[in-house]
């Protein structure tokens, strides 16, 4: 597993005065950079629609198949050669023309092995020919064609399957700011701060063989719930939920620099996720004291009291 990164988003230390400044001034940048990137909200049946980006990318993917087959079929059927030759040539036109998707400076992409390109050729690989022979042999279709037909059909979905696989792979990617993340699956992005958490867990997960290409892409289908998972056998993913009840849940392989993380989420009020081990949780609150001054963890649990005794207020109120 591989990660392509762009820069760290905070750079060395500074304490006190100065690490609140820079809190600061990196949590305003964090915002106005993740509006003039069009950021979103995933919710409800908006989980289900595809991105821009997808879309482009399932077109560069589906038009070439397309031309292909078009181009075996017509050589098959009489057509000139140079006619099929001229739409398999249109296809690799397409395909190398259209806009690759734009990964903004920061985020964290995971890289698959194989590549995406390699997808994208074993699509293609078995679309075309399952595609051509489906198409030839739709005139001819008997009895014993019958079972035939049915792998030509099973064969040209595990093509859309790759290139699903492939899509998911060059528009999906997180990246991290001062006070949340931003969070891309089929290029749907969505825009998530720490204030707005209400729990954050450690989950393990586990597959074997080609599911864990499937485990990847199977939280796209869920209502609420998205995924970015790596694609391998055993990764620690990290799922964050959000108040309104989503959930987001990205492999520790994405996580670009835990600690940072940690310690955003501690300033923010949001409790440390579970399965975090003590060690963890005391290297969080040395790096906060260290850059931010024991003031602010003062200033923070003292909100926290405050709130407490306000909800302890309400409550006997509302008993009396």
């Amino acid at each position: 597993m591989h990660l392509a990164t762009g820069k760290p988003v905070l750079g060395g230390l500074a304490t006190g005065e100065a690490g609140r400044e820079l809190d600061r001034r990196s949590g305003k940048d964090s915002d106005k950079e993740a509006l003039e990137t069009g950021g979103c909200t995933t919710n409800g049946d908006d989980d289900m629609r595809l991105g821009k980006s997808a879309k482009t990318e399932f077109v560069r993917r589906i038009v070439p198949l397309g031309l292909g087959v078009t181009g075996v079929v017509g050589m098959s059927g009489g057509t000139s050669v140079l006619v099929g030759l001229l739409c398999m040539a249109a296809g690799i036109g397409v395909y190398a023309a259209l806009p690759k998707p734009f990964v903004p400076s920061g985020a964290v992409q995971p890289v698959s092995v194989p590549p995406a390109p390699v997808w994208d050729l074993a699509g293609f690989g078995i679309g075309i020919p399952s595609c051509s022979l489906l198409l030839l042999s739709l005139s001819k279709v008997n009895g014993p064609g019958v079972a035939m037909l049915s792998l030509m059909l099973f064969s040209t979905a595990v093509s859309v399957c790759l290139f699903a696989l492939s899509v998911r792979q060059e528009t999906s990617w997180v990246r991290f700011f001062g006070n949340g993340f931003e969070f891309a699956l089929f290029g749907r992005r969505s825009r998530v701060r720490y204030v707005d958490l209400a729990d954050v867990r450690v989950k393990n997960w586990q597959a074997k063989g080609s599911l864990r290409q499937l485990l990847a892409l199977a939280a796209f289908t869920a209502r609420q719930k998205t995924a970015l998972l790596a694609p391998v056998e055993e990764t620690r993913a990290f799922v964050f939920t959000r108040k309104d009840g989503a959930e987001f849940t990205i492999s520790s392989e994405g996580l670009p620099n835990l600690e940072w993380i940690m310690l955003c989420m501690d300033r923010a009020g949001v409790p440390l996720p579970k399965g975090i081990g003590i060690r963890q949780r005391k290297k969080t609150r040395y790096l906060r004291d260290r850059l931010y001054g024991p003031e602010d963890a003062d200033a923070s649990q003292t909100e926290q009291r405050q709130v407490a005794r306000i909800a302890a207020q309400t409550d006997h109120s509302r008993r009396g």
